[in-house]
């Protein structure tokens, strides 16, 4: 019953796996300009037709002046048909319009050549080309940053030079397989050779690549699995219904849609008749849809009869085991009226879905039409409006090339179920699928984690100086730049009615949705505390600042988007608070920690007692859950549900939101979560051991991290690293380090932590052990340089190197040397700082009291336990170096570098 509910409920048939695809083709053998692969491809933005011969990989590019039919086909003439050997026997494009069209195909077929079109959902089909295209563009940058005086064409010719002589695997360059000889490269290179000695070249070079074709070719067919059968989908008869499965946008997966009609089949090429027309898919994507014909025959032959069958038939779906329906038996007595006819197949909730979720969303839009948003939606348009954000245009006034995207309201009710309740619509633009954002900067800078907890030691350490948070309203619209690009929305008809008298619009400043308006605001937001503020950004995280004169007052900010973490005193606070209202940004009042009123930033918990300053993440750590070894649901950080997620999704998911909170309040999960970070395909043993420690940090939600008051006057900075030679999966070794701020009383703060798999190959414990100190010493030295800025301290912060290995500690303070050149390398630099006292001290210390010994092992280490519970500092130290510390006043507190034609004085 359950495989016959499969083959015909709906809803099972539209949400059934993806389909497979043809792994490798067995190819005739061609010659050169048998058939060309032809595709457009962009640079910098710009179209680009991008050609590649089939059977020798020979490279042609030209730029292109429109992507329309005509341009493209006479780029194509100029570019290779008028260049070459003339016209090519095939033509192999994609589904686009421009090669499709009937001027296209046609002006083709003039000159003889037959365009083949790929179906639709089969890009890879035209994968020669598609791989092509990363190397055109890399060469092309490369050559465009070598020489910027050359013109676009010019560098485009020579990066497809360099692609065209570059030699393939075996040694055999696309220019040797098409003319026979070598490219001369320098006076030394041979005389050209004749042509007959090109032609002998030709055609042994030609035999040679169809044998590695061969090779390789039936190698793959050995080594892969047997392809999707299509076997159904050639027995069909035409004017089936099928189901076509359609890739869905970034971010989002595919579905089976349909049911349409099938028109033809061609071999492994499906016409299906969609809305739009008829439509080329290969056979792999088109599955049969299967309904119940014989019972919705059955109901239309027999209409509602007097005397209703005593069994049902044996061709019709059996009903749920929890509908019964006993068999009705005729009163001859007395007459009966006609009992209404059930359908005997599955409840209309299950077949017809599609149904049932349209009448919701039609439900939601007259709700909405009723006018629950209206009042906030036009306050946003209006805010929009008066701040010039878009402008009206015509259709006319909008380019041929330009891409039009749409928009929505989310529409939400803030403090509901309160007094407080109200309103909020937000106008978001749909460029989730913007091609042209891999040209523009999209990625905005955020504030690091080291840098929060950085700003909670200092706050609490330093005196006369609180925490405030400042949360602004609607940032990315109050961004004082523009657009650099040109961005149009069309306005849905239901929406009009907002726009009265516009139908397209286009973005003048960035809007919620475009892909660069993180990057405006922060512009904006960044300017304003370096300009009005005069602040200054620390030397490793631009989102952190500090004010660089002491007159004005102390005051650091640490910038998360549109929410600011502030500790600063009563002089700099007002400064702050007077110079927000002169730039005219709205924003919230000011939130001050108190004991009674805790802080929200960057998805952590800031409260404040009378032993200091606690950071931890509750709400974070309640939606984790266990992996499970069968679909189930997932709740990401932001609280959203991801439904059926498979265990190998839930794996990946699970594990990267434990990360998160490991990465900001506990450092104790940060090995098992860098270790399941190594699992590629998950077993069962890798599942176990996430979830033991995804229960951890479930069971304990409220614990997180501690900030006492450190006196820093005598305060030092500790590093302690370590690390485990071969102890991951594949006998790489993972290096870790924690970082404490410490006073002489033995106060002590976690600033930073890290667990990493060691990118390069170890050979020994010594060098593990010497890579886990310089990736330590390097976040540490950034970290002393951070703190006597914000500090502006005279002398620079002293720095400890604590290590549990007696090997290392000798290398560096007793001249020790290895015979690994990269290692030495690496010692030598740290016995250079050593030397210059960058490094004050290096300690070696017992393992037992390494707090580093965590990050490296999955034993429970008490060091580190000890270290966040007591907030105290406890080390046995084994052995240590005593040298009369040197005195090195700065003559600036800004960070500088030394530059060849300087000298410093002395």
């Amino acid at each position: 019953m359950i495989e016959k509910i499969n083959r015909f409920c709906h809803h099972c048939q539209t949400y059934g796996r993806s389909p497979g695809r043809f792994r490798f083709t067995l190819r005739d053998e061609v010659e050169f300009n048998h058939s060309i692969i032809v595709d457009i491809m962009y640079i910098n933005g710009k179209p680009v037709l991008h050609i590649v011969d089939e059977a020798t990989r020979f490279n042609a590019a030209c730029w292109l002046i429109s992507i329309s039919a005509r341009a493209t086909w006479d780029a194509l003439r100029m570019l290779w048909i008028d260049t070459y050997l003339g016209p090519p026997d095939f033509i192999v494009t994609d589904a686009g319009k421009n090669f499709v069209s009937k001027e296209f195909t046609h002006l083709a077929s003039s000159l003889g050549t037959i365009t083949v079109s790929v179906p639709v959902e089969a890009h890879w089909s035209i994968g020669a080309v598609e791989r092509y295209h990363a190397v055109l563009r890399r060469s092309y940058e490369i050559i465009s940053d070598e020489a910027p005086e050359l013109t676009p064409e010019m560098a485009l010719q020579m990066a497809v030079k360099a692609v065209n002589d570059t030699a393939g695997p075996d040694g055999y360059v696309p220019t040797l397989l098409v003319f026979g000889a070598y490219p001369r490269m320098t006076d030394y290179s041979p005389p050209a050779p004749t042509i007959a000695q090109r032609a002998a070249a030709v055609k042994k070079a030609m035999t040679e690549v169809r044998k590695l074709h061969t090779v390789r070719q039936i190698n793959n067919a050995l080594n892969t699995r047997n392809g999707p059968s299509s076997t159904l989908v050639h027995r069909l008869p035409l004017n089936s219904d099928v189901l076509v499965w359609r890739e869905g946008g970034t971010g989002y997966p595919g579905k089976w849609r349909g049911p349409y009609k099938l028109i033809s089949i061609d071999g492994e090429t499906c016409t299906v008749e969609l809305p739009n027309g008829p439509t080329k898919f290969r056979s792999t994507v088109v599955k049969p849809y299967y309904k119940d014909d014989d019972s919705e025959q059955q109901d239309e032959e027999q209409p509602a009869p007097e005397k209703a069958p005593t069994t049902a038939p044996l061709n019709v779906l059996p009903l749920p085991s929890r509908v019964v329906i006993p068999p009705y038996k005729p009163d001859d007595t007395e007459a009966q009226p006609p009992r209404p006819q059930r359908e005997h197949r599955l409840p209309s909730r299950y077949r017809d879905d599609v149904t049932h979720l349209q009448q919701i969303a039609g439900l939601f839009l007259q709700i909405a039409s009723d006018g629950q948003f209206d009042e906030s939606r036009r306050r946003e348009v209006t805010g929009l409006l008066e701040r010039g954000v878009f402008v009206a245009v015509n259709y006319e006034d909008i380019p041929l090339e330009a891409r039009i995207y749409g928009f929505r309201f989310v529409d939400e009710v803030k403090n509901k179920g309160t007094d407080k309740a109200f309103e909020k619509s937000r106008l978001v633009v749909q460029a989730y699928n913007d091609k042209d954002k891999e040209f523009v900067l999209t990625q905005s800078p955020t504030i690091q984690r080291s840098s929060q907890r950085l700003i909670l030691c200092i706050g609490t350490s330093k005196d006369g100086v609180r925490f405030w948070i400042r949360d602004v309203t609607q940032a990315y619209i109050q961004s004082t730049t523009k657009l650099n690009r040109e961005f149009y929305i069309r306005i849905p008809p239901e929406l009009r009615h907002y726009f009265p008298g516009c139908e397209f619009l286009r973005v003048v400043r960035p809007l919620y949705g475009i892909p660069e308006a993180g990057n405006h605001w922060f512009r904006t937001y960044h300017e304003h505390h370096t300009t009005h503020l005069g602040m200054e950004t620390s030397t490793y995280d631009p989102c952190l600042l500090h004010c660089c004169d002491p007159k004005q007052g102390f005051g650091v900010i640490g910038m998360q988007t549109d929410d600011t973490l502030i500790v600063a005193d009563e002089a700099f606070a007002a400064q702050e608070e007077e110079q927000i209202k002169c730039a005219n940004i709205l924003c919230k009042p000011r939130e001050q920690l108190t004991t009674r009123k805790p802080l929200r930033f960057n998805g952590a918990v800031i409260t404040e007692d009378a032993q200091g300053i606690t950071l931890t993440q509750e709400r974070t750590c309640k939606n984790i859950r266990l992996v499970q070894d069968h679909a189930a649901d997932t709740v990401s950080s932001r609280g959203k549900v991801r439904k059926n997620a498979s265990p190998h999704e839930q794996y990946v998911a699970q594990r990267a939101l434990g990360a998160y909170i490991a990465s900001v309040s506990q450092p104790e999960a940060s090995f098992d979560l860098s270790f399941a970070a190594q699992a590629v395909q998950p077993e069962k043993e890798d599942i176990k051991a996430l979830n033991k420690r995804l229960q951890w940090q479930i069971d304990n939600s409220t614990r997180g991290l501690r900030f006492v008051k450190i006196d820093l006057r005598t305060a030092q900075l500790y590093a302690f690293v370590d690390a485990s030679f071969a102890n991951n999966k594949d006998s790489s070794s993972q290096i870790g380090h924690v970082i404490v701020l410490a006073d002489a009383q033995n106060n002590a703060n976690i600033l930073h932590w890290s667990s990493t798999k060691c990118k390069r190959i170890t050979r020994s414990v010594l060098a593990s052990e010497t890579y886990g100190m310089a990736n330590g010493f390097d976040a540490a030295a950034a970290i002393k340089s951070t703190l006597t800025q914000l500090l502006h301290l005279s002398e620079p912060l002293p720095l400890v190197l604590c290590t549990d290995s007696k090997s290392l500690y000798e290398c560096l303070v007793k001249l020790g040397t290895t015979r690994e050149k990269r290692l030495m390398i690496d010692l030598m630099c740290l016995r250079q700082s050593y030397e210059r006292q960058e490094i004050t001290e290096v300690r070696w210390i017992n393992g037992n009291s390494n707090p580093a010994d965590a990050m490296t092992k999955s034993k429970p280490c008490r060091a580190l336990q000890e270290l966040i519970d007591t907030n105290k500092l406890r080390i046995d130290v084994d052995g240590w170096v005593e040298r009369p510390p040197t005195k090195r006043t700065p003559s600036s507190k800004s960070v500088r570098f030394t530059t060849p034609d300087t000298t410093p004085a002395l």
